[in-house]
């Protein structure tokens, strides 16, 4: 009896903690497309998930979103699919490899983010019913400074922008970057480094641009660390297997391992709320932002 009781309060005790778990939001950005976001988005996801974390990888790349080719699944609905009355966000979340879950987005999503109060309120509500299920919720964000990429972004409790050493790269990253730290000083931002010649280039590359940020910003960012150019990533990219899960022991495997453990050591923004990541981008996509 003695047992059964202290089974009981165990249980309910659980119950307690899992009720008040809120999943970390961190959000994937850059700058100027095709510098390898979501390539480092989906392979960060999945190490996350080999270390045991429960984790949803949200596709809110809207016009450009490929998360689910670059994991090798196939999502057969998409957010939008949530206006239909019989569906169930539960039934748009595709499990991808080592059973992360996938929520695909598509340009038809997007219009809706943009326009729909009443969509926006919906989809609130339904990730309600999921967001307790999960340990880190990974955003992977268009390129660039639209109005739905930084809505997410401040939404976000880390964010980790991926440049490259092409100038462009930098310029816009550096302007990602300028608009977080208007908006907000408290959530911090780490810098990867993609298809750099060595760790050094890339962490030079990272001091040049805290530099900016401390000399015009008059704030930091944290370095996040480097991926080195290999032909392994490029060719992920085209077979859409996960270099992660089929080159376990490949030099930008360990890559990415380093660099995930980098970012979960790096403190969250504290926020005293519990609003989820769409109840956030609801709040923030009110936000007149400035562009100069």
């Amino acid at each position: 009896m003695i047992a059964s009781l202290g089974k009981e309060i165990g249980n309910r005790i659980s119950e307690g903690f899992n009720k008040d778990k809120r999943a970390e939001i961190i959000a994937i950005t850059s700058g100027k497309g095709g510098v390898g976001k979501s390539s480092i988005s989906v392979n960060f996801a999945l190490m996350l998930q080999q270390m045991h974390k429960k984790v949803l990888m949200i596709d809110a790349d809207i016009h450009l979103g490929n998360v689910d080719l670059l994991m090798g699944v196939r999502a057969p609905h998409t957010l939008a699919d949530l206006f239909d009355e019989n569906m169930q966000l539960r039934d748009i979340i595709v499990k991808g490899p080592g059973g992360i879950d996938v929520l695909a987005a598509s340009s038809a999503s997007g219009k809706l983010l943009e326009m729909e109060d009443v969509f926006l309120r919906k989809l609130s509500s339904a990730f309600k019913t999921i967001e307790n299920d999960y340990d880190y919720i990974i955003v992977d964000t268009g390129a660039g400074i639209a109005n739905s990429v930084l809505s997410f972004l401040l939404g976000a409790d880390k964010i980790v922008l991926v440049v490259t050493s092409d100038p462009a790269s930098i310029a816009d990253g550096y302007a990602v970057i300028k608009i977080i730290k208007r908006n907000d000083l408290e959530i911090p931002v780490l810098l990867v480094t993609n298809v750099m010649s060595s760790h050094e280039a890339g962490e030079n590359l990272y001091k040049r641009m805290n530099l900016m940020v401390r000399r015009f910003l008059k704030s930091d960012i944290e370095y996040g660390g480097s991926v080195l150019k290999d032909d392994l990533i490029s060719n992920s990219v085209k077979t859409q297997k996960p270099f992660v899960v089929h080159n376990p022991n490949a030099a930008a495997t360990n890559i990415v391992r380093m660099l995930t453990r980098k970012i979960l050591t790096v403190s969250p923004k504290s926020r005293l709320d519990s609003k989820n990541v769409f109840d956030r981008f609801i709040i923030n996509r009110k936000i007149k932002f400035e562009w100069d």
